[in-house]
């Protein structure tokens, strides 16, 4: 099983591949067609039948992620996920893992901060018969007590492989939220043994329903989804309610024996439906997402101050921008291997707080957003991953030309608001790591 700690950002991963011509006004760029249905059961089903592709994929997303997490039961989405492919009611694991195996057909769970997404893959001679056991998975599952308790192991390992740059964005949403969006999507190790089948069996009753599920295809087409809402048989529960998130900002560390620094700074962001979502994607490329070129130096507004403020140390920095379904976070993500990371923090602070915004610098921004969308729409799997995540934050999924029209739409005076925005917002801090030397968020 795999997993997705953290939530695509804004106009990731949509459409087939596209090719731009420029034209005096924009780029003319068509995606395929997507189709949406809401059934009378409260369902959303979501479909791009007509993508290119011998392999049909099939999602089943509920809203049961950690931000619908009590105290009491905190990182219990993780252990469903981690949970997922066990003996259900009528099959057992070998049973479930033999017969999709001969099928050759992938099946993950994927589960994040909204969300527990499970997925199968299987060429679509085969996906018919994949299903049975998919939809059997989903909605039939036991947590018998003795399979719980040799899942430990593997558990645990997942726990101690977590990267140190995963486990430090965690740390961010912590300090920024406290609570909702800010609860870890970790199991904590004292709830490790303490969850159990009974717990499992109340959360996956409470929220997974029809009202909180959506289910997605590429390649496959609506009909073919309606049947999979109405074989998974779901009750007709009430919608996943919790807190409106709120950002507070905070300052949170954790030190490690590590050689390295991990750093992230962040600021109130917007949510993926609000109107400056595109302009905050553009305000993400400007700072710099890393190099374009292998082995090369980014371009970025980050990257070009840091340099500027004479590290001889190792140093990699890329800015971040989450979109939730009512909150978002926008800043960026330091690794550090020096004795002192203060000048090298304090100049990408500079940056976040008053980044240059000029017109040459929003166009290259607005090209590379452009690439990017247009380049990760060739993998089905990653518009799979997008039209999911549209369908979970907004209800809806958005052309692909309309996505790539709100790009190019974006001025530089709506970077500039975007950018005030984060500079007027209160800054969260985390660190993890070899954090001794990190200043504190008064002293930046």
């Amino acid at each position: 099983m795999s997993m997705s700690t953290l939530k695509t950002p804004v106009m990731k991963n949509i459409a087939k591949r596209c090719y731009a011509s420029k034209t005096a006004s924009a780029l003319s760029i068509k995606g395929p067609q997507v189709q949406t249905k809401k059934l009378p059961n409260n369902s959303l089903v979501v479909a791009v039948p007509d993508y290119p592709t011998k392999i049909g994929r099939v999602s089943v997303t509920f809203l049961a992620g950690s931000r619908y997490e009590d105290p009491e039961n905190a990182g219990i989405a993780h252990l469903v996920r981690s949970s997922a492919g066990l003996s259900t009611e009528l099959s057992s694991t070998f049973s479930i893992i033999r017969n999709l195996g001969h099928l050759g057909t992938n099946y993950y769970v994927s589960s994040d901060r909204e969300t527990i997404t499970y997925t199968i893959e299987a060429h679509k001679d085969n996906l018919v018969s994949s299903l049975k056991y998919f939809i059997e998975s989903i909605s039939n599952q036991s947590f018998k007590p003795w399979e719980l308790s040799d899942n430990l192991k593997r558990l645990q390992y997942e726990l101690l492989t977590i990267p140190p740059e995963v486990r430090v964005l965690d740390l961010a949403h912590k300090a920024a939220y406290r609570n909702t969006l800010g609860n870890t999507v970790f199991l904590p190790k004292y709830n490790i043994k303490k969850l159990g089948s009974e717990h499992l069996l109340y959360y996956v009753k409470k929220n997974f329903n029809n009202q909180n599920a959506i289910i997605s295809s590429v390649g496959v087409d609506v009909e073919t989804l309606v049947h999979i809402s109405e074989d998974l048989n779901l009750p007709n529960g009430d919608a996943s309610c919790t807190t409106k998130a709120k950002y507070y900002g905070g300052d949170l560390r954790k030190s490690k024996s590590l050689d390295a620094t991990y750093l992230a700074v962040v600021g109130e962001g917007v949510s993926y439906k609000d109107s400056q979502s595109a302009s905050f994607a553009v305000l993400q490329y400007l700072l710099g997402k890393g190099s374009s070129v292998k082995w090369g130096v980014g371009q970025g507004v980050l990257e070009q101050n840091i340099l500027k403020a004479n590290s001889s140390d190792n140093f990699a920095v890329s800015a971040l921008n989450f979109n939730y379904s009512d909150s978002g976070l926008f800043g960026f993500l330091l690794a550090y291997n020096g004795k002192d990371v203060s000048n090298v923090l304090k100049a990408a602070v500079q940056s976040l707080r008053s980044p240059t915004v000029t017109e040459t610098e929003v166009n290259r921004a607005k090209k590379q957003l452009i690439f990017s969308l247009v380049s990760a729409s060739e993998s089905s799997a990653g518009v799979l991953e997008n039209i999911t995540h549209q369908a979970v934050t907004s209800g809806q999924v958005i052309p692909f030309e309309k996505l790539i029209a709100a790009v190019e739409a974006v001025t530089v005076e709506d970077v500039k608001k975007a950018a005030g925005k984060v500079a007027g917002s209160k800054l969260s801090l985390a660190g993890y790591g070899n954090v001794a030397t990190t200043p504190y968020l008064d002293n930046l």
